[in-house]
């Protein structure tokens, strides 16, 4: 498709009607597709740049890729350079003193780019590809692509429109508009020619130089589509309800046929390899932590052996071991002798636990992080074969009763021996939205005690108290999912959703429960695999 700047303005207008005033969360560069995505908490912005594409669209909300840059804002202003084919997105940061950013979109005919810049002089921080002959140096200001001054262009009057096209040939004259009036294209000098008298073309100019009257249409050229805020005369247009629409149709005319992107295929292995390789390193050093489990058990044995011995609020005892030698054993001065005891007594329990499960981890971390490499191999040498890549790539997100993409849940679902469901939190920011808008009043509401970890819901709306196993299975998932997790026993609190309320001002996950009981577990790694997944897909209560 081609824009103009009559195209560029209507499409900022309804993109600032759409979403002026939206919490964005975060913004991501996907240069091998030549796309640009901005995750807003309600919508998603897809600038797709690829070739014979050039579209705008705005989706459901979708999670974030991994690999996205915090964006932490709220779009202030939609604004399209005045006469250009630019679109400027200027955010307003919510936190932090960092210089509020913006997307700019240069949508120009072959030189589709998006730069991602800085502060009220725009300065490049990120740019989506290199346009031969512009420059576009990162930490320097952002230049329009037609330079400071922009063309030469001006709007005129009805005096200087004859003055243009009286006595002209078509070819004459339709050169003449487009070097000296703004906002005439080759969209629509056809148009503007065309029409019955040369002052109903000046009236029609007019109309489109200053916006008035949109009426988006879908015009069909051939085989190819093309969007415009008006219909332009002898051509086949259907009238559709947005521009943004239309983009989307466009948009997804050739998703089908769209095979996957190998450069997506290569981000996406590249970044589970990576991914990999921290999870193996992070476990390998859990294991040499193990090491020390029988130290911890000697010294805590040593300390109660000798509780006569050691003064309350030592920071170090020496003490003699049971096969004579002597020891040096620090302590906390802020436990008595006893309890710092039952300290290493519990991290020793912990390392022994690990001890016993961490080299199956291990050797499971290494085997899918060789399958990787594997696939990263053949895919350099085009060998994976379409169901291998449709494997690799994410699959479209379920789509709701209304045909719209789901964005994804805040939790996962999980069937309990007894037939409830159990909704776990999949973090932090996401907790919140399971507790307030993904459970009802009577639920059990479940979490860790003195921990970080997941909210739990157990989806049980009775009076009376839920069944004990299904209770004590969706308090095991809340220890699993939370700082606790390799402890022996860990108290999980419990109360009726209606129960729990958010402070105003309080960090993402961060609530106070009320009428709260207690259930004491066991964390279970294996439990979650033992549960079968419920699948279940349905919105908020």
């Amino acid at each position: 498709m081609i824009w103009d700047s009559c195209l560029t303005r209507a499409v900022a207008d309804e993109l600032r009607g759409r979403l002026r005033g939206a919490r964005a969360r975060a913004v991501s560069f996907r240069r091998e597709e030549r796309e640009v995505v901005v995750y807003f908490r309600d919508a998603t912005l897809v600038a797709d740049l690829s070739a014979n594409r050039g579209v705008v669209v705005v989706e459901p909300a979708m999670e974030p890729e991994r690999d996205a840059e915090p964006l932490p804002a709220v779009l202030a202003e939609v604004e399209a350079l005045w006469d250009e084919r630019v679109l400027v997105m200027r955010f307003r940061r919510v936190r932090g003193r960092k210089p509020n950013p913006s997307l700019i979109l240069e949508l120009a005919t072959n030189r589709w780019n998006a730069v991602y810049a800085d502060g009220p002089d725009l300065r490049v921080r990120k740019r989506l590809r290199s346009v031969k002959g512009q420059v576009l140096r990162i930490g320097q200001p952002w230049v329009p692509p037609g330079g400071a001054s922009g063309r030469a262009r001006r709007e005129v009057d009805g005096v200087g429109w004859r003055g243009l096209v009286e006595g002209l040939g078509e070819g004459d004259a339709r050169a003449a508009l487009l070097a000296n009036v703004a906002h005439t294209s080759g969209l629509n000098v056809g148009a503007l020619l065309d029409a019955p008298g040369r002052e109903e073309g000046f009236r029609l100019w007019r109309r489109m130089a200053s916006g008035a009257e949109v009426s988006p249409h879908l015009i069909r050229r051939g085989s190819r589509l093309q969007p415009y805020p008006w219909r332009l005369g002898g051509s086949r247009a259907e009238t559709v309800e947005s521009l943004l629409e239309a983009m989307a149709t466009i948009r997804g005319a050739g998703e089908e046929a769209r095979p996957p992107a190998t450069g997506q295929v290569a981000r996406l292995l590249t970044a589970e390899s990576r991914r990999l390789k921290r999870k193996l390193k992070r476990l390998r050093t859990q294991l040499e932590k193990t090491a020390s489990a029988d130290r911890l058990r000697e010294e805590g044995a040593l300390i109660l052996s000798s509780l006569h011995l050691i003064e309350r609020g030592a920071t170090e005892v020496t003490l003699t071991g049971f096969d004579g030698a002597r020891h040096v054993i620090q302590m906390d001065p802020r436990q008595r002798p006893q309890e710092h005891a039952n300290a290493l007594f519990r991290r020793a329990t912990r390392l022994e636990r690990g001890a016993a499960t961490l080299p199956h981890r291990i050797n499971a971390t290494e085997e899918e992080l060789a399958r990787i490499a594997t696939l990263r191999e053949r895919h350099q040498h085009g060998d994976l074969s379409p169901g291998e890549l449709d494997a690799i790539t994410p699959p479209p997100s379920p789509r709701s009763r209304s045909g719209h993409e789901s964005p994804t849940l805040p939790y996962r679902s999980h069937t309990s021996s007894g037939g409830l469901e159990i909704r776990v939190g999949r973090g932090a920011r996401h907790n919140d939205d399971l507790t307030f808008h993904h459970s009802r009043p009577m639920d059990v509401w479940l979490h860790a005690r003195h921990a970080a970890g997941a909210h739990v819901i157990l989806r049980w709306t009775r009076p009376e108290r839920p069944p004990a196993a299904d209770l004590n299975e969706a308090a095991v998932l809340a220890a699993n999912h939370s700082g606790a997790r390799a402890s022996g026993t860990v108290p999980v609190d419990w109360t009726r959703r209606k129960w729990v309320r958010k402070p105003r001002g309080a960090a993402p996950g961060a609530v106070i429960p009320d009428r709260v009981q207690t259930v004491f577990v066991a964390p279970d790694p294996s439990l979650a695999e033992r549960l079968s997944e419920s699948g279940l897909r349905s919105g908020s209560p």
